[in-house]
């Protein structure tokens, strides 16, 4: 169907009427008002102008929630982490009051690659030696400051990352000198653990010496009150095999009522010890932590994970990892998060040993678009990707890329700019190769994210050329896909680059129509994007949800086509454009 008669008679006549202007108006107003918010705290759901206006409102608290992407156990999904503190963190923001959620960090230390160790000792989990995850933090805290928040407040969902929460928040404390303040919360772990164990053996009857410390009755009762649907009911068999990520007994305890119960401590918790630290009563940052980290705790402190490496070549995990009882039944998904460690595992062992890592980001997108745009836009383009592949599975987004100085951000853009950028992808890529993953594709859906893309697979692919593992950096994905949508809207519409432009525009706007229409804002939607701080190039106003499939189509298809040319080549005639890796 030609997608010109998705245009009202209206539409076409302003269109006329902007093609021969082609850019915004000199006398459009400097700036203007963000509108009124939707009812949420989560910065990806929000338009950086609604973030303005909230920080000049006093909501200048924010919470940096981290999460992770560890084995759960036969019976919950790696994400467990990332579904729970999603979860808290809106509840904690809203009680605190004017407070707003960064994105949840979903790479966190978790053991060792080489020899894998801790919860990487099973296929799907994730690791960032803490050095790098302190990086990351502290670059989200200077970005967020920059923004206009004044106290940014850590809260950590497993034990490994309590440390490098710590370490993050002096460092921005000692660099703020006063000027905005750092929040390590860890009565939301450590003290709420505690007392929920108190809380199994008075109403459960579980003593705390059954309770475990890992994927355990109160870990699969949180999940159920929170994300029922990533609990595989029909594997509550507690410690029915050796070694099975399972740490404790009674998981068949578990309920939904039980997990409202502990996460209510984990909040109460968290907000008591929040508001002492807010009011001057409590140091923003606790006594040092006890070393082991807890229930949950599998990280290694300091530096790059390393641990005495094995005589001979290290089987993957995939290989290594327990066989398990029970054949597994995996949903229709193919996001690792939303997979259990033995799922995983027989996926790869079946033929899924090509993983895609999606990097998306969190940057200003006009008046009329969420900060998180590209992170919606990346995971939905990613499903469509592995699908099609259809021997692939997709690792968490990472919202954190380059964005420019983490100390000149606008209100609720982060950035993680290179070398640290380039570190977290290529921590992802050697715990997907730990498992058994041989072909690792990253792709971005921001400019900024290509090169160190690109500086990462050639490096890991020189060192890994004889170990059977190759890195892809699908450029194409943003490049010539874009190239390919731009030229399609042209021939169809009519449409020129000034028209379209290259951010917030026609293209953007349009994807995010297909994708998410609820990052959307429909009455912000203005000619060239309005006042003269949008952000935006490019006309809005002629987007389409029809318009924005086609882009994701051409991105998607841009992607698979370069990672085929890659892996087979067509014969060299001279002078042709070579595939990037």
């Amino acid at each position: 169907m030609n997608l010109r008669v998705l245009l009202s008679v209206p539409v076409v006549t302003v269109l006329l009427g902007m093609t021969a202007l082609a850019q915004r108006p000199a006398n459009a107003p400097a700036t203007g008002p963000g509108g009124t918010p939707p009812d949420t705290v989560f910065l990806e759901e929000l338009t950086w102008a609604e973030t303005r206006d909230l920080v000049k409102g006093g909501w200048t608290s924010v919470i940096i929630g981290t999460a992770g992407t560890e084995q759960k156990g036969p019976h919950m999904v790696d994400g467990e982490h990332k579904f729970v503190m999603t979860y808290t963190a809106d509840k904690i923001a809203r009680a605190l009051g004017k407070t707003l959620v960064a994105p949840v960090v979903t790479y966190v230390p978790e053991g060792s690659w080489d020899p894998p160790t801790g919860h990487m000792g099973k296929p799907g989990t994730i690791t960032l030696p803490e050095d790098r995850f302190v990086e990351l933090l502290v670059s989200a805290g200077r970005s967020l400051k920059a923004g206009g928040f004044t106290t940014v407040i850590f809260l950590g969902e497993s034990g490994g990352n309590r440390t490098g929460m710590r370490t993050a928040a002096e460092k921005l404390n000692a660099l703020w000198a006063g000027s905005a303040k750092a929040l390590w919360v860890d009565d939301y772990y450590t003290k709420a653990h505690a007392d929920q164990e108190v809380w199994a053996a008075k109403f459960l009857g579980v003593p705390p010496a059954q309770v475990g410390n890992h994927a355990n009755i109160l870990d699969t009762s949180e999940l159920l009150f929170v994300a029922p649907q990533h609990i595989r009911t029909d594997r509550l068999v507690g410690n029915d095999y050796e070694n099975n990520g399972v740490s404790g007994v009674n998981q068949s305890k578990a309920s939904p009522q039980v997990g409202r119960e502990l996460l209510q401590i984990k909040i109460d918790l968290a907000l008591a010890q929040a508001r002492r630290m807010l009011s001057g009563a409590e140091p923003p940052v606790p006594a040092a932590p006890v070393a082991g980290g807890g229930r949950g705790g599998a990280g290694r402190p300091g530096g790059a994970p390393r641990a005495a490496a094995p005589a001979g070549p290290i089987r993957p995990t995939m290989e290594t990892a327990p066989a398990g009882k029970t054949p597994t039944r995996p949903p229709d998904t193919v996001f690792i998060d939303e997979l259990t460690w033995e799922e995983t595992r027989d996926l790869m062992k079946a033929g899924k040993t090509t993983v895609i890592v999606p990097t998306g980001g969190t940057e200003k997108n006009g008046y009329h678009m969420v900060l998180g745009k590209h992170n919606y836009v990346v995971s939905f383009a990613a499903n469509q990707m592995a699908r099609k592949l259809g021997n692939t599975l997709v690792a968490p987004v990472i919202q954190y890329v380059p964005e420019g100085d983490p100390d000149r951000q606008g209100p609720g853009s982060i950035s993680l700019p290179s070398p640290a950028y380039d570190q977290l992808l290529d921590a992802a890529a050697r715990s997907l190769k730990a498992h058994g993953f041989r072909e690792i594709l990253f792709i971005g859906d921001s400019g900024g994210n290509q090169a160190g893309m690109v500086a990462v697979a050639k490096a890991l692919n020189e060192e890994w050329k004889d170990a059977g593992t190759k890195v892809f950096a699908l450029t194409d994905y943003y490049e010539q896909g874009r190239v390919h949508y731009r030229a399609w809207m042209e021939a169809q519409f009519g449409y020129e680059d000034a028209l379209i432009g290259s951010h917030a525009g026609i293209s953007d706007t349009s994807q995010m129509l297909h994708v998410y229409p609820a990052g959307i804002r429909a009455d912000r939607i203005m000619p060239w994007g309005g006042p003269a701080d949008s952000g935006v190039t490019g006309n809005p106003a002629l987007s389409t949800a029809d318009i924005g499939r086609m882009g994701i189509a051409y991105k998607v298809n841009a992607g698979i086509n370069q990672y085929r040319l890659i892996k087979n080549p067509p014969p060299q005639r001279g002078g042709g454009r070579p595939a990037a890796q």
